[in-house]
């Protein structure tokens, strides 16, 4: 039989890895390399790093396998967590959970400033940090909440044998939750879940505002201020499409909780979903922001030692507006 954890284990290592260094560079360019006309929104663009850092560090910390069988959520941890048991196994996945869950919030926060300095100054750093940390209050309630969802990983593992007689799960570190409708794990899934409509219909309505003023002949902002808000917004329509794995996510998990089909791979694609987030987020501030662009070419043309065939001085351009920051 074929050994999906084998695959499962490195694919996560591989990617998650990578999202830790794509991330950790992303704040690197966000404090040293952010022209001054966008520095405020700096801090944001930190917090989605080091969200998404994090969630990257305990997918690779767990590597999680979920299988639901009907009211009871099991886990297979895969990862070197296995090392020390199952409550580190499951307090890990528990941060994991809330770092997923808070970078969907900065999303929406995200768009939300670059509509509001549209028409109004920047705010300071420090108002944004407090932003930051209101936004950050249902994601920590969850974390809290679910370490209390951890049943005895005896009585899951007796579960899971009952209902999947062929698993083989000796050596495996299982941990999980009897009844999913206890309030501590009922209320993780809904806010795992729920949030996402509503989010992204605001985020395509501040999404239409934003495109409408920087449309708007009479707004008093200069071409390369302009031009650097419609990078941000490129940023961020592609960040904001990224999250659809949260879909499929869920799709393999309603599949196997409705009792439809129930098979390994799908119950590893759960998770290997949710990570493609935070590995790809990054990326969308390396290709559209142009200052982050032209810093990563030129060190990697350093790196391969070829000459670049252009220069650019828009860095210095940006960094001489003093409109909005």
């Amino acid at each position: 039989m074929f050994d999906f954890a084998v695959l499962f284990s490195c694919a996560h290592a591989i990617i998650s890895v990578l999202g830790m260094c794509f991330n950790a560079l992303l704040a690197y360019l966000a404090l040293f390399q952010t022209p001054r006309v966008i520095k405020s929104y700096a801090t944001l663009i930190v917090n989605f790093a080091i969200t998404d850092f994090f969630a990257c560090m305990f997918d690779f910390f767990v590597q999680q396998r979920l299988i639901p069988t009907g009211m009871t959520l099991a886990y297979v941890s895969n990862g070197f967590c296995k090392h020390w048991g199952p409550r580190t196994c499951f307090f890990g996945y528990s941060l994991m959970l809330h770092f997923l869950s808070h970078s969907l919030w900065s999303l929406l926060l995200s768009f939300s400033y670059r509509c509001y300095i549209l028409y109004k100054p920047a705010p300071h750093r420090h108002t944004l940090v407090i932003l930051l940390m209101i936004i950050y209050i249902p994601s920590l309630f969850q974390w809290i909440s679910f370490i209390w969802s951890q049943d005895d990983p005896e009585e899951i593992r007796e579960i899971l044998h009952v209902a999947f007689p062929a698993y083989n799960l000796t050596g495996h570190v299982v941990t999980g939750t009897k009844n999913i409708l206890c309030f501590s794990a009922l209320y993780t899934i809904l806010h795992m879940t729920i949030p996402i409509t509503p989010v992204y219909v605001c985020i395509l309505i501040l999404r239409r505002k934003i495109i409408s003023r920087l449309s708007y002949q009479g707004v008093n902002i200069t071409s390369d201020t302009k031009n650097l808000h419609s990078q941000l917004l490129m940023a961020l329509t592609y960040q904001a499409a990224i999250p659809g794995f949260y879909l499929f996510s869920i799709y393999s998990y309603a599949i196997g909780q409705f009792g439809i089909y129930n098979h390994p791979a799908l119950e590893y694609f759960t998770f290997s979903s949710f990570l493609l987030i935070p590995f790809l987020s990054p990326l969308a501030s390396f290709i559209f922001v142009t200052p982050y662009r032209q810093f990563i070419k030129l060190k990697l043309f350093r790196i391969v030692q070829i000459e670049p065939t252009e220069t650019s001085n828009t860095p210095q351009n940006y960094t001489s507006i003093h409109i909005i920051g």
